[in-house]
């Protein structure tokens, strides 16, 4: 029997909305092993599961047991504890020179569980693109700063998802946000930014949600990332003509998905943007035999005073016919 479960708190037109329901979709699927697919309400674009979980509660019970079997040194789920590699007292042993990505890839092949390491560096790192150091590009859905590095990306949530109790702060991923001061969100929410006004404390402080952030971050592996030679391109994000920067559009579909379809739809030619009058536009014909009512867009904002690319925060894009 299928059951059809709507998640309040994942809204489909928030990127980190988005994302946290993606998320969900890959752990339940390549995780716990349980078919299932995703969709999204016409009415609210809250997410909707379609699974034999029959209740948000059962969906909180297999996300949590995912996380407890995460070893306690450990960053991912499905993977050595010790991937990604932790950092020492110097730079980040994952940001490796670009020709050097190929005997990392070797390596963790030959190691335990080679394979599902190997996925998780292909969504992360590429070397058909550089950064101005020379190294292996990171993945656009990734802005580290300061000290972050590529496994402070998966720790920190995971540890503030330990912190209390794991289903607590599910639960709270999927029902309704509350967010945590001090936390980043990993630069994949423009929420997180709070002015003083905003803060009893009369300070500026950062509020995340961890754990949909924790959920976004787990659908790296259904997210393609390669390069031109030059530049990181990853499934969502397009250049523009016209735009400074690479957008994230993405689409909200009424149809029952699984992971394969869902991976094929959001890689389809349909939802490339163009260049429009004042924003972004995407051709409405192309997108009904999809089944897709919904286009969202995003870019990365940059904060005042962080070393990194910035937020993600919602941008103007335009359906045209």
């Amino acid at each position: 029997m299928t059951a059809a479960v709507e998640l309040p708190a994942l809204d489909g037109r928030d990127t980190l909305g988005f994302l946290a329901a993606l998320g969900v979709l890959r752990l339940l699927t390549d995780e716990a092993k349980i078919e299932t697919r995703l969709s999204f309400s016409e009415s609210n674009a809250n997410a909707i599961l379609h699974s034999p979980l029959t209740s948000i509660d059962e969906v909180v019970d297999i996300l949590v047991h995912v996380v407890d079997h995460i070893p306690s040194a450990g960053a991912i789920p499905g993977v050595p504890a010790g991937f990604p590699q932790q950092p020492g007292t110097g730079k980040d042993p994952m940001r490796v020179p670009r020709d050097q990505l190929r005997r990392t890839f070797a390596q963790l092949a030959d190691g335990q569980r080679g394979p599902e390491a190997c996925r998780w560096l292909a969504a992360l790192l590429t070397d058909l693109a550089a950064d101005r150091e020379g190294r292996a590009a990171l993945t656009p859905y990734s802005a580290p700063g300061g000290k972050q590095s590529v496994r402070s990306f998966f720790v920190k949530p995971l540890e503030l998802l330990r912190s209390k109790e794991p289903a607590t702060l599910v639960r709270e991923a999927l029902v309704r946000w509350r967010r945590v001061d001090n936390y980043t969100g990993e630069n994949l929410d423009h929420r997180v930014l709070r002015s003083a006004a905003d803060h009893p404390s009369g300070e500026s402080v950062p509020a995340g949600v961890p754990g949909a952030t924790w959920l976004a971050i787990m659908a790296l592996p259904m997210l393609r990332l390669t390069g031109n030679g030059t530049n990181p391109q990853a499934t969502l994000w397009h250049n523009v003509v016209g735009s400074r920067q690479p957008i994230m559009v993405w689409p909200l579909w009424r149809q029952p998905l699984d992971s394969y379809a869902v991976v094929a739809l959001l890689e389809h030619p349909a939802l490339r943007p163009r260049q429009g009058t004042d924003a972004p536009v995407v051709p409405r014909a192309g997108l009904a035999p999809l089944g897709v009512f919904f286009v969202g867009a995003a870019a990365r904002q940059p904060v005042k005073g962080a070393k990194s690319a910035g937020v993600l925060a919602p941008t103007r894009i335009s359906l045209v016919d």
